[in-house]
């Protein structure tokens, strides 16, 4: 079940499923006894789908009409559990959270295309009509209220000493990297020193054998050959120094973001123009190389960011813990098997206790 990966920002678009009347239909789900009907979900994945119009692969439906009816239900137990222990609660959403939690809406949106310019807007286009954006845009507001709410009540956690403990964790890291690159610089220049005595018929033979001693990447099993690539195959850095050289070379040191090579050019095939059917090709080399590998540096964060970056974290982690204990509390039945995967299963700790052997020595 996917309901413990859902944030309360999460919640804010998604289309809500209810029943009001479902006598006569079939109940596939129950929270506290209010039913969910398939009708009720089909009817919504349809006018979900429709909503798309062209917009969606048609290779692809069926796994968009499943994702669509995930949604559904998941947020039909969110609209039965946590909406209602909101109510319970009395926790009310003003003017000022709803201005707030649309302003940051639509700018998580904003890159999408066509993407809404008012929250008015976004209601009008909801596939599930106006009232229900409406209505769901209201719970998902209700919904992050009562969650900041209850991060209220517990303990100030300060993150400015586990702030400092991984900023300095990276900086020790990245002076260790700094050491690792010279020493892999060093050893590649002292085999360039010692190919540079090889005489050029029995270079190829000798940079293979060296690659195979050397190299840290999967060619050198080959002699470090990579056979023929054209340009734009290799990282930017390889590719220019491997079309510069002539044939029976070996390079300089070039560094890339994988490390350091020594590059051997073995072939050079020149473009060729298209000609009647037979359609153009491009330059192309064949190559051989010995890398040493280097671990990336990291960019060292400041530490304000990282602090929010933390606290961001922890309200997120404290989000999904509580929404799921809340769902786990309630009382989720499925009627039909394939709804059977949106009941939630039993915490660890309660399981291991419905199935572990009775202790009688403990006793």
């Amino acid at each position: 079940m996917n309901i413990a990966k859902l944030g309360a920002a999460a919640l804010m678009g998604a289309a809500i499923a209810g029943c009001d009347n479902c006598c006569e239909e079939e109940k596939v789900l129950a929270v506290n006894g209010e039913a969910l009907t398939r009708e009720r979900v089909e009817a919504d994945v349809e006018a979900i789908m429709k909503a798309q119009g062209d917009k969606l692969p048609k290779d692809h439906e069926s796994y968009y009409r499943q994702m669509a009816k995930n949604q559904i239900v998941q947020n039909f137990i969110v609209e039965k559990v946590l909406v209602k222990k909101a109510k319970e609660d009395g926790i009310v959403v003003t003017d000022a959270d709803r201005k707030t939690r649309g302003d940051e809406f639509l700018k998580a949106i904003s890159r999408a295309p066509d993407a809404p310019k008012t929250m008015d807007e976004y209601f009008k286009k909801f596939p599930l009509g106006e009232e229900r954006g409406r209505h769901e845009f209201e719970n998902g507001v209700l919904i992050d209220n009562m969650i900041k709410a209850e991060q209220a009540k517990a303990p100030a956690v300060s993150f400015e000493a586990e702030a400092k403990a991984k900023i300095a964790e990276i900086v020790s890291n990245n002076n260790s990297i700094a050491s690792a690159d010279k020493a892999a610089l060093k050893k590649l220049t002292e085999i360039k020193n010692q190919l540079a005595k090889v005489p050029a018929v029995d270079l190829p033979t000798k940079f293979a054998e060296l690659a195979k001693a050397n190299s840290e990447c999967p060619s050198a099993a080959n002699g470090g050959d990579l056979n023929e690539f054209t340009h734009g195959q290799m990282v930017k850095e390889f590719d220019e120094a491997a079309f510069k050289l002539p044939v029976n070379k070996v390079s300089d040191v070039v560094k890339t973001q994988f490390g350091y090579h020594l590059i051997l050019v073995t072939k050079k095939i020149p473009a060729v123009a298209a000609k009647g059917d037979k359609p153009a090709e491009p330059e192309k080399v064949r190559a051989s190389h010995i890398l040493v590998k280097v671990p990336t540096v990291r960019s060292v964060p400041n530490e304000a960011d990282l602090v929010r970056s933390l606290k961001m974290e922890n309200e997120r982690k404290f989000a999904q813990e509580y929404v799921m204990k809340l769902v786990r509390s309630a009382k989720i039945e499925a009627f039909a098997d394939d709804f059977k995967q949106f009941v939630p299963p039993p915490e660890a700790s309660n399981a291991a206790s419905s199935t572990a052997p009775e202790n009688k020595s403990a006793k």
